[in-house]
């Protein structure tokens, strides 16, 4: 698959909330995962920490994501939104984000998301 089918397949599967299955369907063995803040993961292992993490410390009201948007056969960006309260401090808060996605060998090997940091 190249970005463009990938990207497609990636926001229904998400919409539909079938997260976890984006992560074993899409995502290479090797993924790189960068945040805003600098923090990077690598490979599937750490990827699925880092969402356990975030379920764990947030509760999610409602998502959406909003694309792709392609940039030649091997990347795409896709916005996404999301309505969620900070478990640790009770603080709900609407934020959208842009991800943007690298692919090889059909296959996301490389995601990077762009937030506004609190």
């Amino acid at each position: 698959m190249d970005g463009w089918e990938l990207g497609k397949k990636l926001v229904e599967m998400f919409n539909a909330g079938h997260h976890d299955a984006i992560t074993s369907e899409l995502y290479s063995a090797d993924i790189k995962s960068h945040e805003a803040d600098g923090q990077v993961s690598e490979g599937l292992e750490a990827l699925k920490q880092k969402y356990e993490w975030w379920e764990a410390n947030f509760e999610v009201h409602g998502t959406t994501a909003k694309g792709p948007f392609p940039h030649g056969d091997d990347k795409f960006a896709v916005v996404f939104w999301m309505d969620t309260t900070d478990k640790s401090c009770g603080k709900r808060s609407q934020s959208e984000e842009v991800a943007v996605y690298e692919v090889k060998d059909g296959k996301i090997v490389e995601e990077r998301f762009f937030y506004v940091l609190d």
